[in-house]
C-alpha cells in the first residue's frame, strides 16, 4: 500500500544548519474527515493482526519443499510496512509534533511494501511451477514456463528498485527544501508504470491458475483442494492489483485536481485492501496446507508393473539331480505353496545311479 501523501504539518527550524532536525505537525489536513480517517486506521491496524495471523498458520506447515519461505517472508514484510504506516497515522491523529526524520518511516515502508509484492508473486510463480511439475512424467514444468516468470520477476524487481530510489530522493530533497516538482511528478510515471505492470501479471498468474483448475477438473490430480484454493487467492490478487492500477490512473496519471479526489478514496482503498489480501494468503496457505492431499497418489500416476510369479535366484550346484527349486509363494491372495524339499526326508540318504 502507498503511504500517504498529505496531511497537514508545519514546519520550524531552531537555526540548526540540519534541516532533518526541524520540527513538524502531524495532522490529518483538510481533505478529508476525522471519521473516514480512524476507519482507515482501524482497517490498517486489522491488517497487521491478519498478517500476524497468517504469518503463525505459515510456520505450522512442514511442508518446506513448497514456496512457504517466500511466504513467510512477504508476510513479515507486509507486516513492517503496515506497522510503519499505523504508527504515521496514530501520530496524525495524535497531531503529533515530530522531527523531519518521520521521513525515514515513509521511506521503509515504501520499501517493505514493495519487497512483499515482489515476494507474493514470487510465492505464485513457484506455487504453479510445482502444480505444472505435477502434469509432466519429469516431474519438472517445461523451462520455457520458468524462465519466462523469472524475467517477468525480475522486472518487478527492477521498476520496485527504480520506485525506491525516487521516492528516497524525492524525500530527502523535500526535507532539504529543494525544488521537487519534476522529481514527484518522475515518481508519479513510475508508480503508475509498476501499478500496471503488477495488474497484467496478476492477471497472468490467473491465467495460469485457471489452467491448473481445468487439469484438476479432469482428474489429472487426486484432489482438487489445492488448486481450488490458489484459485480463490489468484482472484483476491488480481483483484486488488487491478484496483490499485485503476485508482492509481485515474487520480495520479490522469489530469486531475485536489476536489476531484473522493474524501472516501483512501479509506476505501484500506477496506478492499484487507479484504482481497485476506482472500489472497487464506488461498495461498490453504494450498500449502492441502498439499499433502496430492502426495504420490495422484489419479494420472501409472500404476508400476511387477511380476505375479517372480523368479527365483539360486546358485548353481545347491540342488542335486531330480530335486527342483522351491516354487515362490502367490501374491494376490492364492493359496501358498507347501516346499516338501524342507521337510524332513525317510531316506536322507543319496542312491548311487546304476
Amino acid at each position: 500500500m502507498a503511504p500517504r501523501r498529505g496531511g497537514g504539518y508545519y514546519s520550524s527550524s531552531y537555526g540548526d544548519n540540519n534541516p532533518w532536525s526541524d520540527t513538524t505537525l502531524l495532522s490529518i489536513g483538510h481533505y478529508q474527515s476525522r471519521s473516514l480517517f480512524i476507519a482507515q486506521f482501524a482497517f490498517d491496524v486489522l491488517s497487521i493482526l491478519a498478517f500476524v495471523a497468517f504469518l503463525i498458520w505459515a510456520c505450522t506447515i512442514r511442508n518446506r519443499s513448497l514456496p512457504l519461505k517466500g511466504a513467510i517472508c512477504a508476510l513479515t514484510s507486509f507486516i513492517c510496512s503496515q506497522i510503519s504506516l499505523v504508527v504515521l497515522e496514530a501520530m496524525m491523529i495524535a497531531e503529533t509534533v515530530v522531527t523531519m526524520y518521520y521521513m525515514i518511516g515513509l521511506m521503509l515502508t515504501e520499501f517493505f511494501r514493495l519487497a512483499a509484492v515482489c515476494l507474493t508473486f514470487y510465492v505464485f510463480w513457484e506455487l504453479i511451477h510445482c502444480f505444472l511439475g505435477l502434469t509432466r512424467a519429469s516431474g519438472k514444468p517445461h523451462t520455457a514456463v520458468t524462465t519466462i516468470h523469472y524475467v517477468f520477476l525480475g522486472i518487478i524487481l527492477l521498476v520496485s528498485l527504480a520506485e525506491w530510489g525516487l521516492c528516497v530522493a524525492y524525500y530527502v530533497q523535500f526535507v532539504n527544501s529543494d525544488y521537487t516538482s519534476n522529481l514527484a511528478w518522475t515518481w508519479t510515471q513510475v508508480s503508475g508504470a509498476i501499478y500496471i505492470i503488477h495488474w497484467v501479471l496478476s492477471t497472468e498468474i490467473l491465467a495460469c491458475v485457471i489452467f491448473l483448475a481445468v487439469k484438476a477438473g479432469s482428474n489429472a490430480f487426486a484432489s482438487k483442494s489445492p488448486v481450488m484454493a490458489l484459485i480463490t487467492a489468484a482472484i483476491s490478487w488480481c483483484a486488488v492489483c487491478t484496483t490499485l492500477a485503476i485508482i492509481y490512473i485515474r487520480y495520479s496519471l490522469l489530469p486531475s485536481y485536489q476536489y476531484d479526489r473522493p474524501t472516501y478514496l483512501s479509506t476505501a482503498i484500506s477496506i478492499v485492501q484487507f479484504i482481497l489480501w485476506v482472500g489472497t494468503y487464506t488461498g495461498i496457505l490453504l494450498c500449502c496446507a492441502k498439499w499433502r492431499s496430492l502426495g504420490d497418489e495422484r489419479k494420472y500416476a501409472a500404476p508400476q508393473y511387477q511380476p505375479q510369479y517372480p523368479v527365483a535366484q539360486f546358485p548353481p550346484g545347491q540342488f542335486h539331480e531330480g530335486q527342483y527349486p522351491p516354487i515362490q509363494q502367490q501374491p494376490y491372495g492364492v493359496a501358498p505353496y507347501i516346499d516338501h524339499s524342507t521337510q524332513p526326508q525317510a531316506h536322507p540318504h543319496h542312491v548311487a545311479p546304476h
